[in-house]
């Protein structure tokens, strides 16, 4: 009975649901109890239950498509849930599958919804209201949409496996299983250290250009100049140092992924090309006039909100666009804590493999972990494990062996506290931006405005009217410097003798 708690039912008052009355629900689980329990409630709300204990009786029962939603097990005696799921849909049953399991890892829940699972569930339920709300979802989806498309089965495994508990990374993981097997666009946001590269990766190891190569790019580590190039490739003498024709990322990863990471800090000149790509599936080679086929899925992801970006003029809103085909939010570790135990215990392993002595942790090592806010997320956690794994001096890592900064962040200083440049602009911010009036919609370049000219006066101030070394205090160009002075009407007065 550890599924659930029996007290739940015994007390528990429920009401019929309309919506379920009459519905035909199979609960194929291995375990009698669980069996039981689902039964018990599925009953009170209306449904007509019937039961398989094994995967051969459920495989049999999905393909009679006497019922309209299926409560699965992963674990039972035989091939397996999952390999029932896969029978079933390529041999044309329509039910509903409702996937539910206690190993609840990262494979499971993508290979579920890839395989045409309705609904991902883990074991224990939270309450027996979660499992009766899934099968009301199941059943409503199976009226609004037909059901018989089911993308096939990839039998290529994941690397390794990463156990999730939260309910936000379980999304996740069902919005990939979903969208895995096409070639749509997919845009991975959230913050440095989620881990977009590792879904990236996992997506193409779960679709059918597996078998192709995976190209990784960041746009922001490269320099701008040789960017075009690296994306692109270029024809020999295209430019100084050309001694020969290069084949760009695109070119290499044809029938495979690309994976454009820090896609926000793509210059803005490279954008239309990048545009023409996802529009037209073509390029050309930097200095070449030869059209060449873009043959590669394209995955991209950013730490930045694309949306400013492209209000800033500072992101193409067309490419913006089409890069969001399908957006996959990646939610930072701090809203998912019930991942942090596995993800410890994995990591440990991994330092294990690196040499680590560290066996295990202690309980108060565990609630440290569990306690710290993560501002640098999965990334940090990794680096603050496998480092207390190496250093510490006996087989389980203590919580002084964990270097980690405030558990809290700090709060945010009291008006009085704040520095006199933070007070400034929050004093025009309110005289700008006023209740009652329109919203401003040049409040960035307004605010820069009121900033720059007394910045340029102090600089030319401290350079005693010399615009050269102003400008060099400031890093601007002469030219620059000259334009903003005209901007502004700053008169110069120069100090006799500079």
């Amino acid at each position: 009975m550890s599924a659930v708690n029996v007290g739940e039912i015994i007390e528990g008052s429920s009401v019929p649901d309309e919506s379920l009355h009459g519905v035909s629900v199979l609960v194929a689980d291995d375990d009698a109890s669980i069996r039981l329990i689902l039964r018990h409630r599925l009953e009170l709300a209306g449904c007509e239950v019937a039961e398989a204990a094994d995967c051969a009786s459920a495989l049999q029962a999905l393909l009679s498509n006497r019922h309209a939603v299926a409560l699965l097990d992963i674990m039972m005696p035989g091939a397996g849930g999952l390999e029932v799921l896969s029978q079933a849909r390529a041999n044309g049953s329509r039910t509903m599958v409702i996937v539910i399991t206690a190993a609840s890892t990262m494979n499971n829940a993508v290979e579920a919804m890839r395989r045409g699972a309705h609904d991902y569930l883990t074991k224990p339920f939270d309450n027996l209201e979660s499992v009766v709300a899934a099968t009301r979802r199941a059943l409503e989806s199976a009226a609004q949409h037909d059901h018989r498309n089911h993308p096939t089965e990839v039998t290529r495994r994941f690397g390794g496996e990463i156990f999730v508990r939260s309910p936000a990374m379980q999304e996740v993981f069902k919005l990939i299983g979903r969208v895995v097997s096409s070639d749509a666009t997919l845009l991975l946001t959230g913050e440095s250290g989620t881990g977009k590269e590792v879904v990236a990766r996992e997506i193409h190891r779960r679709s059918s250009r597996a078998a192709g190569p995976f190209i990784a790019v960041n746009c922001s580590a490269i320099p701008q100049g040789l960017l075009e190039s690296e994306l692109f490739g270029h024809e020999r003498g295209s430019f100084t140092g050309a001694t020969e024709r290069r084949a760009g990322k695109f070119e290499q990863a044809a029938g495979g992924t690309i994976f454009l990471d820090e896609i926000g800090d793509l210059p803005l000149e490279l954008q239309p090309k990048l545009l023409r790509v996802l529009q037209e599936r073509e390029f050309t080679r930097v200095g070449g006039t030869e059209t060449l086929r873009a043959q590669a899925r394209v995955i991209a992801a950013t730490n930045q909100q694309l949306e400013q970006a492209v209000a800033e003029r500072r992101f193409r809103e067309d490419l913006y666009f089409r890069l969001r085909v399908v957006p996959v939010h990646i939610p930072p570790l701090r809203e998912r804590r019930e991942d942090i135990p596995e993800l410890t215990d994995h990591f440990i392993e991994k330092a294990r493999e690196s040499g680590a002595r560290a066996r295990g942790i202690t309980p108060e090592a565990r609630a440290r972990l569990q306690a710290y806010d993560w501002p640098g997320n999965v990334r940090e956690l990794e680096n603050a494990v496998l480092r207390a794994a190496l250093l510490t001096p006996g087989p389980t890592i203590r919580v002084e062996d964990l270097e980690l900064g405030s558990a809290a962040r700090p709060p945010r200083p009291a008006p009085g506290d704040l520095p006199p440049l933070e007070v400034l602009i929050r004093e025009r911010l309110s005289q700008l931006v006023g209740k009652d009036g329109p919203e401003p919609r040049d409040l960035h370049q307004k605010i820069i405005a009121e900033l720059e000219k007394p910045l340029i006066e102090l600089a030319l101030e401290r350079a005693r009217g010399n615009q050269v070394q102003a400008a060099r205090i400031l890093g601007l160009n002469r030219n620059t410097l000259r334009k903003k002075l005209a901007e502004h009407a700053i008169s110069i007065t120069r100090t006799p003798g500079t």
